[in-house]
């Protein structure tokens, strides 16, 4: 349900933001707030800055990212649980070369690498090092990919204001030069168009920036965080796992000690479908 609850979180965004631009006099949307120069000065300045500060390969889990929050859910406890117990019952019956066939069968792709890594070190030492590593690993990545959209998101607000001082500075400069009557008048509203234009660009950046920031880039980043942290959990449960594998523990300690993983509520539920 993350993802449906992703895509609700965008669209009631949407209707609030479009809600607050109408016209109820009109019932038309106010088109000052689409400005062409605002939007290029946030959001080409933000993603400017963007790939300045991160190499091009780190730039690309932006995209991966804003995907990922929309399409994937957090990584389920009770699957990994109920999938180590089986291969707990495996093991114990049919020995640990038994678990060398389920390699293939695995759909989790830590888990398979767990695995493969419990076949190929003896030591335990060693298995433990080497799934800890991978884990790290991982979380460095999404730490650096979550570190990408902060970043965004403390960039769009300066643009924005970076767009204000633009529009204050095309305000300023527009001035009425001398002549007859009839130019003056033609000046006076080429200065009027002129104010209106960068007041509208001077407050439309700030509109801009706000909105992107935390509309799109501290939302998704914590999004990013929370499937996160739920792999982590889930990959912290496949090493304590499979070093109970490797440790050849009984099936009935290996699930008391999985299911300290989880709430009571699920707990429950699991240790009626384990029976």
């Amino acid at each position: 349900m993350s993802k449906l609850a992703s895509i609700v979180g965008i669209i009631l965004g949407l209707i609030v933001v479009l809600f607050n631009m109408v016209d109820f006099k009109s019932g038309e949307l106010l088109s000052a707030f689409f400005n062409l120069q605002a939007l290029m000065v946030v959001l080409g300045g933000t993603f400017a800055a963007a790939f300045i500060n991160y190499p091009f390969s780190q730039m690309m889990c932006f995209f991966k990212g804003f995907i990922k929050v929309l399409t994937s859910e957090p990584a389920s406890q009770s699957t990994i649980i109920e999938q180590l117990m089986y291969l707990s019952h495996l093991a114990y019956t049919k020995g640990e070369l038994a678990l060398e066939k389920e390699i293939e069968n695995q759909t989790d792709p830590f888990l398979g690498f767990a695995l493969t890594e419990m076949m190929i070190y003896r030591d335990e030492e060693h298995l433990r090092s080497s799934l800890e590593n991978h884990l790290n690993s991982m979380r460095m990545r999404h730490l650096n990919c979550q570190d990408v959209f902060n970043n965004m998101a403390s960039y769009a607000p300066a643009f924005g204001m970076m767009g204000t001082v633009m529009g204050l500075i095309m305000m300023m400069t527009s001035q009425v030069g001398g002549g007859d009557a009839a130019n003056v008048v033609g000046q006076s509203e080429n200065m009027l168009n002129s104010l209106l234009t960068g007041m509208g660009l001077a407050l439309v950046t700030t509109f801009y920036g706000v909105l992107f920031a935390n509309f799109i880039f501290i939302p998704m980043s914590g999004k990013l965080k929370v499937l996160s942290d739920a792999e982590v959990v889930k990959d912290e449960i496949i090493i304590f796992g499979v070093m109970g594998l490797k440790q050849k523990q009984a099936p009935l300690m290996m699930k008391e000690s999985l299911l300290s993983y989880v709430n009571h509520k699920t707990k429950q539920k699991l240790d009626l479908e384990l029976h």
